[in-house]
């Protein structure tokens, strides 16, 4: 079964206008399927085999050398010398356009080389799992709420899988393929212990010191094994929002999983019932808003933010598009108590047209207009840039 992907025409726009365009993010997310869906006469090839990442790496010129036509490079970051080749390449044939479509699962890797090598030259597509609204719209997500435990993983919704075994596969696969050659883990069950640690943080302020003491490592140990998993797109850091006020900020950033069933599996839920005994609910569905805004290209630290102060007052999502600013708060009930919103609190601290929105499991789809703030199911789909 095919699920349409938001990104498909930003894709098919990219290759019109630079020479080289590369997806990433998350193994497994359904990069290459889609591509391989939207360029069916492309050569293809990956660099998870070692035989041709290595020699891609090694000899770069002769690699590409094999390509004539449109090609579409698998897991590129396992050669980071190809970077510099296809530089000049692109400087020999600059209005190819089109012809280089990367994939890459490791940005940690790849944005280094990328920014020294083919500035101006490629089109950076970041791809997440499935959202609500790709799921919706294949007619698919019969009970909404699946999707806060289930995950947007493809292969979870196309084939019927145990969905506990598939992420503790994948949470092996990432431990023991990939991270072993990015950082010195000397334990992978204290890796492991801190990877569940982090996920009871999730919504959380980050507190590097703290995750140290309970985990039995050095702070510099934890700051590093958090670069990684941002970076890899495992986590996402959301940054403060500061302008304009001053020092009243905390500066330290919350910390979210790129993905719902990732962060549930981690904390041992397995079914909707246990969805909706645990502690943790309200923590899994402020997650599951960040991530859907994400997912429409709204990006933390640049357009995404939260904002709290030092006497507490916080609102969980600042959202920045054009001249707009959405307030946005998460609640996981489908009635919420007006008091326990912030909305009057922080609103007077920003001027122009600003907006407050209440995200919430009520069973209607669409936008709902209240006298103080507006109402929506991000469970439905919602883009906030249309």
């Amino acid at each position: 079964m095919w699920i349409e992907r938001l990104h498909t025409q930003k894709i098919l726009d990219a290759i019109k206008s630079r020479p080289v365009v590369l997806l990433t993010g998350l193994r497994q997310a359904g990069k290459s399927s889609l591509l391989l869906k939207l360029f069916p006469d492309a050569e293809y090839i990956t660099l998870d085999k070692v035989i041709y990442a290595r020699e891609a790496d090694e000899n770069p010129s002769q690699f590409l050398d094999r390509f004539n036509n449109q090609v579409i490079i698998d897991e590129v970051q396992y050669a980071p010398s190809l970077f510099r080749e296809l530089k000049v390449r692109v400087d020999n044939d600059r209005d190819n356009y089109g012809k280089w479509i990367l994939t890459g699962s490791q940005q940690f890797a790849l944005m280094g080389a990328v920014s020294e090598s083919l500035a101006g030259r490629i089109r950076i597509i970041q791809m997440g799992t499935l959202s609500a609204k790709e799921l919706n719209d294949a007619g698919i997500l019969s009970k909404q709420k699946d999707l806060l435990w289930k995950g947007g993983f493809p292969e979870i919704w196309a084939k019927n899988l145990s969905i506990r075994d598939y992420y503790e596969d994948y949470i092996q696969t990432y431990l023991e393929r990939d991270l072993k050659q990015l950082i010195n883990v000397n334990s992978l069950h204290d890796f492991r212990r801190f990877v569940s640690l982090l996920a009871l943080r999730t919504g959380q302020l980050l507190n590097y010191s703290e995750l140290a003491k309970d985990v039995g490592v050095a702070v510099n140990t934890i700051k590093s094994w958090v670069t990684v998993l941002e970076t890899s797109g495992i986590v996402i850091l959301l940054p403060p929002f500061y302008k304009n006020l001053g020092k009243r900020l905390i500066k330290s950033p919350k910390v979210y999983f790129c993905d719902n069933g990732l962060l549930t599996n981690l904390l041992n839920i397995h079914s909707p019932e246990a969805l909706e005994k645990s502690l943790y609910i309200g923590n899994i569905w402020e997650n599951f808003v960040l991530t859907e805004l994400v997912k429409y290209n709204f990006q933390p630290g640049k357009n995404v933010f939260y904002y709290r102060d030092q006497n507490g007052v916080e609102i969980d999502f600042i959202l920045e598009k054009d001249s707009e600013v959405f307030l946005i708060e998460a609640k996981h009930s489908e009635r919420t108590n007006p008091d326990k919103l912030n909305f009057n609190k922080v609103y007077p601290l920003f001027n122009g047209n600003v907006k407050c929105v209440l995200a919430c499991t009520i069973p209607e789809k669409g936008m709902f207009v209240l006298k103080d703030y507006s109402v929506y199911n991000p469970l439905f789909g919602y883009d906030f840039n249309s």
